[in-house]
């Protein structure tokens, strides 16, 4: 009876002796340093914005003041500089100068901008690409606009034409190209030749028109990813994203056009997609940033700038299949809806093309001909210029 009795005890102590390590244990994790690993400065000139990411392996608690309302200063918390830290080179033309001061628990940042500020800040958890950030971003209240035209960015990137407000830009995507050769003819004829010739055809009957920029997003024939597409044609600040094809089926008598747009279920995964980095999707909906909102406000902005969008997509693509009616057999009078990637711009109107059916050899025949192509070159040219006209885009 001792002995249990021992035991029994025994069993007591040791259970009182684990809690109290798990308790340190989740205490220690609880206030343990974090690691800042990186700072990166960004900087855009039309907004005259420049944008401090702090990156951290944990949470970061942090305290923004503004000194005199001359500095910003920023207290890290519990945060600790990693070995291979390196300072960040700073824009004076934004940026006078970023200095810290570490002591055992905090690194406190003083900021002094070039020149008169406001300034935001919120936190960001990790996700797939990032971990923990802090976002500062700090705006000019006055500044000489030319000096800020001139500033060098951090990444240098091929700069775009500025396009004048009441130019329609009009993206023209060939589909596939390079190492994708997407479908084959029964004699051979690849989709990537055919959609590249109607596309540039396109384009040149659009430069003709006034106050329309037409812009290929590829000339020739090479790869570009299906993102690449959507961040090309966001990139030249398009107002309506057109991407040709030559459908194929297992029905070799399958024939005619068709066009889609993008299906709810792709909208509704596509704005998952954003909204998991709302960093990058800063500015995103008509100049409105989601960065500092909450998920749901977030999700709600974006849900409706893409139903707005795919709304416009529908309008859009009735008009140009209209037309496409008058030159060839249409395969579906239905606005077709899918998830393809190419169609996930947010804040684009677009659209997917399937000009004829290449897997038909009579189809592929004439798919081949210039005349055919200028004719399916033509309608999609009429559908624009109708769209203009109706307001759509």
């Amino acid at each position: 009876m001792t002995q249990l009795i021992n035991f029994t005890s025994n069993q007591k102590i040791l259970k009182i002796i684990f809690t109290v390590l798990f308790f340190i244990l989740c205490y220690s994790e609880a206030t343990a340093s974090g690691t800042l690993s990186t700072i990166r400065i960004s900087y855009d000139a039309q907004l005259n914005k420049a944008r401090i990411v702090f990156d951290s392996n944990k949470k970061i608690n942090f305290q923004v003041s503004n000194k005199d309302k001359k500095y910003l200063s920023i207290a890290l918390k519990n945060m600790v500089i990693e070995k291979n830290f390196r300072s960040p080179i700073v824009n004076e033309k934004y940026i006078k100068s970023l200095k810290f001061n570490k002591d055992n628990s905090s690194l406190d940042f003083f900021i002094k901008p070039s020149s008169q500020f406001k300034y935001k800040y919120f936190s960001l958890d990790r996700n797939d690409k990032y971990g923990y950030r802090l976002v500062l971003d700090i705006y000019l209240i006055k500044d000489d606009v030319k000096k800020v035209k001139k500033v060098k960015k951090v990444k240098k990137v091929k700069k775009v034409k500025k396009v004048k407000k009441n130019v329609i830009v009009i993206a023209i995507d060939a589909g596939h190209g390079g190492k994708d050769p997407g479908a084959v003819g029964k004699h051979g004829t690849l989709e990537k030749d055919i959609v590249l010739s109607i596309s540039k055809k396109l384009y040149a009957l659009l430069r003709k028109e006034k106050n329309i920029r037409p812009v290929l997003i590829r000339k020739n024939d090479t790869y570009i990813s299906l993102r690449g597409r959507i961040k090309k044609a966001r990139k030249f600040k398009a107002d309506l994203f057109i991407s040709i094809h030559a459908d194929a089926a297992r029905n070799r008598k399958a024939s005619g056009a068709s066009i889609y747009v993008l299906s709810q279920h792709g909208a509704s995964s596509e704005a998952a997609k954003w909204l998991a980095d709302k960093e990058n999707a800063a500015d995103l909906v008509g100049g409105v940033s989601l960065d500092d909102k909450d998920n749901t406000l977030a999700q709600v902005i974006l849900d409706l700038s893409l139903s707005a969008t795919v709304e416009t997509s529908i309008k859009a693509s009735s008009v140009i299949l209209s037309k496409l009616k008058k030159v060839s057999k249409i395969h579906s009078h239905n606005i077709g809806q899918a998830g393809f990637v190419v169609l996930k711009s947010p804040d684009i109107p677009s659209m997917l093309i399937e000009t004829s059916f290449l897997s038909n050899p009579r189809e592929e025949k004439k798919l081949k001909t210039a005349k055919f192509q200028k004719e399916i070159a033509r309608a999609i040219r009429d559908g624009i210029l109708d769209l203009i006209k109706q307001g759509v885009i």
